[in-house]
């Protein structure tokens, strides 16, 4: 038996829990008294009162759903929300934008967390940082990495709620938790600051996309950089979603991108290649997403850099457990 949103039911009906429970049991509004119901070796009357307990235990073990845009780009969580992504990484390169210069093959594989807060309906805290493990060979040379990398903290503010969504974001990077001078640093030991301005939009049914703009001040030696990132998700059904996501980075002040020789190259197997002092990249990342429930997801994603200078090439592999709460 199909049961419909407003439908009150006052006679005996055999009805299964899955038919009683349904896809989205916070949008149906049941009015069930004194609902005899038979499930599988077991037969007893029950009132609104268990039916409401039976409806409230599901929904807690399930959560609050997970909307493609809440917790993308301009948009904030709501006060007391949080949103957590785990994911591990595998990224092996052994060319690059520019000169070889002696590169053989690096390879960094992590686990990375990043968690965001609501601390107000329009005001969100953020955090990532990984557990890193890398390798590099250069001329022959191999050389090994690992530790915890710099971690991001941030907060972003929401201006205004639509039609556009429009936020700000400011960020600090903290490199406290390595060696710089490791026999394979797996950062470049500066902090960073950036201010970012953020636009989404929701277009229903066809998902939503997202432009965001910004300009890191990197402290010492690596050069400033110009952010910017455009963003497009959907829901293909109930339960699976793909975002695509174009997120580049331009060095400024001192550096002019080249694709020839004359661009500087980090040479050396004691040198991280993913940490140049100025470079240029666009990295296309394409996810797809499968909602596991309505609080957790899974997503596996392929980030690929389409075009750059003084960098690596190649794509980066991820698979990621997302939850929301």
């Amino acid at each position: 038996m199909s049961v419909t949103a407003n439908k009150r039911i006052t006679s005996e009906k055999k009805i299964t829990l899955a038919t009683l429970i349904g896809t989205n049991p916070v949008k149906r509004n049941l009015h069930l008294e004194g609902v005899k119901i038979r499930l599988t070796g077991f037969s007893s009357i029950w009132g609104l009162a268990k039916i409401r307990k039976l409806f409230n235990l599901y929904a807690l073990a399930l959560g609050m759903a997970i909307p493609e845009a809440a917790f993308a780009g301009a948009w904030t969580a709501k006060a007391g929300e949080s949103y957590i992504k785990e994911a591990v990484n595998y990224f092996e390169s052994d060319s690059r934008f520019g000169p070889e210069n002696g590169f053989e093959n690096f390879r960094n594989v992590n686990y990375t967390l990043y968690w965001e807060h609501g601390v107000e309906d329009n005001l969100t805290f953020f955090t990532q940082g990984a557990f890193v493990k890398t390798r590099n060979t250069d001329s022959g040379v191999t050389t090994f990495g690992s530790g915890i990398s710099d971690i991001d903290l941030g907060l972003r503010y929401r201006l205004h709620d639509g039609p556009v969504v429009v936020s700000v974001q400011g960020l600090f990077k903290a490199p406290y938790l390595y060696d710089e001078n490791a026999e394979l640093p797996i950062g470049n030991g500066q902090e960073d600051f950036e201010g970012k301005l953020l636009f989404g939009k929701s277009f229903d049914a066809l998902g939503y996309g997202g432009v965001e703009v910004g300009y890191r001040l990197r402290a010492e030696a690596p050069a400033d950089e110009f952010r910017y990132v455009v963003e497009y998700g959907v829901d293909l059904n109930e339960r699976s979603y793909v975002r695509a996501k174009l997120d580049g980075v331009h060095s400024v002040g001192g550096f002019k991108a080249t694709s020839n020789a004359n661009a500087p190259i980090a040479t050396g197997a004691g040198l991280n290649p993913q940490l140049p002092n100025r470079f240029n990249v666009g990295r296309l990342e394409y996810t797809f997403g499968y909602k596991i429930s309505r609080s957790l997801s899974g997503e596996i994603a392929g980030t690929s850099a389409v075009y750059g200078n003084n960098t690596l090439k190649g794509t980066n592999i991820q698979v990621a457990l997302v939850a929301s709460f």
